[in-house]
């Protein structure tokens, strides 16, 4: 029939993108996950729902190394299956690093609303003058979207090394039994 055919052909396209390629569908399904979590469900960047965007990261770089193949005959090595995983997560990385330095430039209450807590709480402690709290605040403005940044890399780079290593060693591991 033909629903039947357009799942073949969905799914033999989706067999034959390359390790980069499927980086940028992941990344991207993970960036509007992000902004309908943000901007729909009105849920804050680092909510319960960053966790659905970290499963989907790695079930990204997962269908990568699974589907990676090797020609007939040749066997593959651990190396070769860990590259498929770190040419998905790599881009992966460099667009969650861009979508979080617009997100951030783009969303400054954000860190309006960090920088108010943060205020309120020193205040709270005591010890410090208004000048120093302002001083704080000012350090705030001028190191968060680097931080952010930073962090966002540390991160995604950090999980997918992770990842494409535990899964192209389960696969090895697999295919050695």
């Amino acid at each position: 029939s033909l629903i039947k055919h357009k799942y073949r052909s969905v799914r033999t396209m989706l067999q034959q993108l390359n390790a980069t390629k499927k980086g940028l569908i992941t990344g991207l399904v993970m960036i509007i996950l992000s902004l309908f979590f943000f901007y729909g469900l009105k849920q804050p960047p680092d909510s319960k729902y960053q966790y659905v965007i970290y499963s989907v990261y790695t079930l990204g770089i997962i269908w990568s190394i699974a589907s990676f193949n090797k020609p007939a005959g040749n066997e593959s090595k651990f190396k070769e299956y860990f590259s498929a995983g770190f040419k998905t997560f790599i881009v992966v990385t460099l667009l969650m690093v861009v979508y979080t330095g617009i997100f951030y430039k783009i969303n400054p209450s954000i860190l309006e609303a960090k920088i108010e807590l943060n205020n309120k709480l020193a205040m709270q402690e005591g010890n410090h003058t208004a000048p120093e709290i302002e001083s704080n605040a000012n350090q705030m403005r001028s190191i968060f979207i680097p931080m952010m940044l930073a962090i966002t890399t540390f991160i995604y780079l950090f999980i997918g090394a992770l990842v494409s290593a535990v899964v192209s060693a389960v696969i090895m591991q697999m295919k050695k039994n």
